[in-house]
């Protein structure tokens, strides 16, 4: 599984997915569909005609243990739970067999680091300037006394001003215009703390709609 793409087409050959075709509006209808179908543990959903937009909506994709688990490439929370304690707890092996036995961790974590491409379909289609329309994403807006349409699931990418370390996290930006939007993050998180020391102005990247694993991970307090 290599996107999002691919789990979409996992959940509908599981039958963890269900299709809606008829146009549904993104402000309250999706969000009050989806409370409905997930307090009766339903499928995840693929609203392919949102009114006023030509991109479908995936939603309710992480609403079962089934479901994570796919998601997360593991038969089980326990499997997955020992998997990456047995790549934190790795020491040097003593002896060729424990040396062998080694070689099989040290290659799975080799291959989890980023990798830099020079190019990726999210860069398939560029908007600059006035082109730039938030308008043509639908963005929810989930209860009829927020405060606006918030894009709820985004992948928030930072760069530490001082260190370099990058960091990805979990939050809501609420759209304001066709070309601004809101950020949400708590004085205690990482962005946040980013954002205070380059004084207040800082370059910011949103990635929607990643890989499963990649939308998880945001949400991971998790240190390098």
């Amino acid at each position: 599984m290599n996107d999002l793409r691919d789990f979409i087409a996992l959940l509908r050959g599981r039958g963890e997915l269900a299709l809606v075709d008829h146009p549904v509006d993104p402000v309250l209808e999706i969000a009050e569909i989806t409370d409905r179908v997930s307090k009766a543990h339903g499928p995840a959903l693929l609203f392919r005609n949102p009114a006023g937009s030509e991109m479908p909506v995936l939603i309710n994709q992480f609403g079962s243990h089934e479901r994570m688990c796919l998601g997360l490439r593991t038969e089980s929370y326990d499997a997955l739970a020992e998997r990456v304690r047995g790549l934190l707890d790795l020491e040097v092996p003593q002896g060729i067999v424990e040396k062998v036995k080694a070689l099989s961790k040290l290659k799975d974590l080799a291959g989890f680091g980023p990798k830099s491409v020079k190019k990726g379909s999210c860069q398939e289609v560029v908007y600059r300037g006035d082109e730039v329309d938030l308008g043509i994403l639908p963005v929810l807006q989930c209860w009829p006394l927020d405060g606006g349409r918030f894009i709820t699931l985004p992948v928030v990418l930072t760069r530490d001003p001082r260190t370099g370390v990058r960091n990805a996290g979990m939050y809501r930006l609420q759209v304001y215009d066709r070309n601004t939007t809101g950020m949400h993050w708590h004085i205690h998180k990482d962005a946040a703390e980013q954002y205070r020391r380059a004084g207040g102005r800082m370059e910011v990247a949103v990635a929607i709609g990643t890989d499963p694993a990649v939308t998880y991970a945001a949400t991971a307090p998790s240190r390098p």
